[in-house]
């Protein structure tokens, strides 16, 4: 074989690689095979032993031929087919737990949005000045930033799922309250105790579809959030109009419908799973194990564990020393849980 054929089976077996792994269908009662192109690996050795094949024939009749690695190239291989395996089949828990979550993106849109059309019924009504207009409107983002502020120790003290939980919480109280508020004074109460819901579950529910996620799909996940906030939106919008067209109590309904997402979140998260990175981080590691392999089926995860935990092993060295590390604080809040 000349030297350019050789390269030029070399360059397609490059492009080949680079295609990646692909699933294909066989006609084999249903059953799939994995069809792998070669990796880059496999292809040095081939390109190896395809040198010294041909050096061999040129080499004296008495010279050992150099015996390809073959053991090191199957362990590749079948990481790399584990490893496309997982990317190809996604349980579908993952896409449950991240629909759950971003119903808080859901209810940060809706109630900032309702408001517009609640207060044309509401000045109305109740007689509001401008200053009160205000008030009622700009207590909502002050409290939502104030409780955001408090987000990240509350995340680290409490866990990713009581923070969601304690944020439905607070959203199904200030719906309550905002749809049954017989003055300005409840009104403005209830604006802020939604306000306090919106900054902690801004804070959260991002942070858990990431940590909850796979690699593959965490990008994906954690947008879907952006997506349920502008659908949250858009459905405040259409409440508004199904709604203003009532000429007493109208926007009880509109202001106090943000319960039922509220109570379905609350609902959901009494069952789902805390994040496995913060177990890990508070050194409940058993229960991570079992968290993570609750969220990804059957899929080894013996991999994903060890990335986790060395990442937090290197965010902690370097951390300045003789300080509390992140998450420690958490540890005897949480040290209940290992038990479970």
């Amino acid at each position: 074989m000349s030297r350019k054929q050789v390269d030029h089976d070399y360059t397609l077996r490059s492009m080949s690689n680079l295609m990646g792994e692909r699933w294909k269908k066989v006609n084999d009662g249903g059953e799939r095979s994995l069809i792998k192109a070669p990796s880059s690996a496999s292809i040095s050795s081939q390109g190896a032993a395809s040198s010294s094949s041909s050096g061999a024939a040129g080499a004296p009749a008495g010279a050992p031929a150099a015996a390809p690695s073959s053991s090191s190239n199957n362990g590749d291989l079948e990481r790399a087919a584990r490893k496309q395996f997982q990317q190809d089949v996604t349980p579908g828990f993952v896409y449950v737990l991240a629909a759950f979550s971003a119903l808080g993106g859901f209810l940060y849109g809706y109630d900032t949005g309702v408001i517009s059309g609640a207060m044309l019924m509401l000045k109305r009504e109740m007689q509001l000045s401008a200053l009160w207009q205000e008030v009622l409107i700009s207590s909502t983002v002050a409290a939502a930033a104030l409780s955001a502020l408090l987000g990240g120790f509350l995340n680290g003290l409490f866990g990713r799922r009581v923070c969601i939980l304690l944020a439905s919480f607070f959203f199904t109280l200030g719906g309550i309250v905002l749809s049954t508020a017989p003055g300005k004074e409840a009104l403005l109460a209830g604006r802020i105790i939604v306000g306090v819901g919106l900054g902690i579950v801004s804070m959260t529910v991002p942070v858990y579809i990431a940590e909850a996620s796979p690699p593959h799909l965490r990008g994906q996940l954690v947008t879907v959030n952006t997506l349920f906030i502008t659908g949250g939106q858009f459905t405040a919008s259409l409440i508004d109009g199904a709604f203003s067209y009532l000429q007493h109590d109208g926007w009880r309904y509109m202001l106090g419908l943000s319960v039922i997402p509220a109570v379905l979140q609350f609902l959901g998260f009494l069952f789902l799973p805390e994040s496995p990175r913060w177990l890990i981080q508070c050194g409940l590691t058993q229960k991570a194990r079992r968290v993570l392999s609750q969220i990804r089926g059957n899929q080894n995860i013996d991999e994903e564990y060890d990335s986790i935990k060395n990442s937090i092993e290197e965010e902690e060295k370097d951390s300045s020393g003789g300080e509390q590390k992140p998450g420690t604080e958490g540890r005897r809040v949480a040290s209940w849980q290992e038990n479970e």
